[in-house]
């Protein structure tokens, strides 16, 4: 049984993760935090990678405390020049770090096994060519794909509506019990349902052509 831990960083209205297999402690850490070692114990996990669902700074800020430990994971999407170089300058001015190396292994469809619970990588670009969501039965890490109540932005680099129209319709073709995990939490909500989102979702979907 995985046990999803929300932690809630004022900086950015930033949510991190860590998901963990209660049975073995393996765990995976989502879009890490600058004060993401307070809020592990190593002595009790088995950290099996860091996941970025996408590669804005704010989700990269506690990489550097991975880094040449566990791999540092990403879709290939975000793997272009002008992502890296945004990522690497604008980490480097959060951080005062160089951002460690990032493997942009993930894709549609790649599975991650935590214990015996596998991980799905859903591709969902539209708020960076990157940007994914994980998925396992009854639950959704969303990034900044959809919000509580709103959707990422695509007018920043590297976005596009129209690819973020078509990534919100692959999200509601998921059972409607499943639960949202945001990567931040504006307006103070910080989850939901596929179900209490629906009806906001597809009426972004009919209004962005």
């Amino acid at each position: 049984m995985l046990t999803v831990k929300q932690i809630a960083t004022p900086s950015f209205a930033l949510l991190s993760y860590v998901i963990q297999d209660s049975d073995t402690g393996e765990c995976l850490i989502i879009d890490p935090c600058t004060d993401i070692r307070s809020h592990i114990r190593p002595y009790a996990m088995e950290i099996k990678a860091v996941i970025n669902t996408h590669l804005h700074p704010d989700h990269t800020m506690g990489n550097h405390f991975f880094a040449g430990k566990v791999p540092i994971r990403a879709h290939r999407g975000d793997s272009g020049f002008i992502m890296r170089a945004m990522h690497s300058v604008l980490s480097s001015v959060y951080t005062t770090r160089i951002p460690p190396k990032i493997s942009f292994d993930l894709e549609e469809g790649t599975t991650i096994p935590i214990g015996d619970t596998s991980i799905e990588v859903i591709h969902t670009p539209g708020h960076s060519p990157g940007s994914i969501c994980l998925y396992w039965p009854g639950n959704l890490i969303s990034g900044d794909t959809v919000f509580v109540g709103n959707i990422g932005r695509t007018d920043i680099p590297g976005g596009n509506a129209l690819t973020l129209r078509e990534s919100i319709k692959k999200i509601l073709a998921l059972p409607p019990d499943t639960k949202v995990w945001p990567g931040h939490y504006y307006m103070d909500k910080y989850s939901s349902t596929l179900a209490q989102e629906s009806s906001f979702l597809n009426w972004v979907v009919e209004k962005m052509y």
